[in-house]
Formats: structure tokens, C-alpha cells, sequence
């Protein structure tokens, strides 16, 4: 998912954090090497300085955890600080989206996408108080329109064995 139809833009603040915190959170889970979720501090930090990024990596970092024990699938996730995103990366933010907007119908049929049933309660959970942390931070994310999404598994794995993301 790249190009004009995307329907989260990395271009805006809280969209760009939620993604970059998550690849290099998630990126950290599978690789075992600290170092990402370090950059992930220093990237919150940078934004919104050190005290006010406590509470929202601590959020990230539990949303990530709950993705990571309870995924559904192995999610596709670009390089940090690419400017693409993949549909799991927008489904990965727009579940944040929802969780903000309070809209639980999203937030419901996003999160049976991402994780196994019994994870279901701890990462709504999680995407609530990531979602709410950011508010409290004044990092909004714009709505995301679910009829714009396809609520699969992300097309690029089916490239897999000629591309590599």
C-alpha cells in the first residue's frame, strides 16, 4: 500500500510516531537487540521531550508486547524511517486511530484481524491507553475509514519470494 490511496499518512506527527514506534518496537521483539526499542525512546523523546515521552512509549511499548504474543500472523513491517507503508503497518496504526476516536466497531473488526481471540481484550486494551497517552500528548490521529482497508492478511507477502520488506 503505497501512493496517494493510502489511508494513513505518515506525513502527520501522531500517524508517523505510532508507525516508527512500532516498527522499531516490533523490530526489537524479533531481532532480541535492545537497540530498537532505544531509538524508539530517543525518537519519542526528540518529538515531545523526555518527560512527556515517558508515558507514551511505556503505552507503546505494552501495545507492541500484545501484538507481538498475541498476532494472528507475522505481521509485514517496513525498515524504520521508510517513507512506505505496508497494509499491516496501516491496520497497526488505524486500530490506535480507532481506539482514539472511541470507535469500538473498528476497533473490534481491526483487532480480529491482527490477534488470536484470546488475545483480543489484553491489545484492545493496550491500543486504548496507547491511543489515550497520545491524546494526553496532544498527538491526534485523523480517522481512518474502514471501506478504504483491506481487513487481510497484507498483499506484499504474496511477492515474498521476490521482495523482501
Amino acid at each position: 500500500m503505497t501512493g496517494s490511496a493510502l489511508p494513513i499518512d505518515i506525513q502527520e506527527r501522531a500517524e508517523w510516531l505510532v508507525v516508527e514506534g512500532v516498527r522499531r518496537y516490533m523490530t526489537g521483539f524479533s531481532t532480541g537487540d535492545i537497540s530498537c526499542w532505544e531509538m524508539a525512546w530517543d525518537l519519542y523523546a526528540g518529538e515531545l521531550g523526555k518527560s512527556r515521552a515517558r508515558r507514551p512509549v511505556s503505552e507503546l511499548s505494552c501495545y507492541t508486547r500484545a501484538l507481538n504474543t498475541h498476532a494472528a500472523r507475522h505481521f509485514c513491517l517496513f525498515p524504520y524511517e521508510c517513507k512506505k507503508l505496508c497494509q499491516d503497518e496501516c491496520l497497526l496504526a488505524a486500530l490506535v486511530a480507532a481506539a482514539q476516536a472511541d470507535d469500538r466497531e473498528a476497533v473490534s473488526r481491526i483487532s480480529a484481524v491482527l490477534v488470536a481471540q484470546e488475545g483480543l481484550e489484553e491489545t484492545i486494551f493496550a491500543a486504548t491507553e496507547f491511543a489515550a497517552s497520545l491524546k494526553d500528548c496532544g498527538l491526534l490521529l485523523k480517522t481512518v475509514d474502514l471501506s478504504s482497508m483491506t481487513l487481510d492478511e497484507c498483499p506484499l507477502k504474496q511477492l515474498n519470494s521476490r521482495f523482501h520488506h
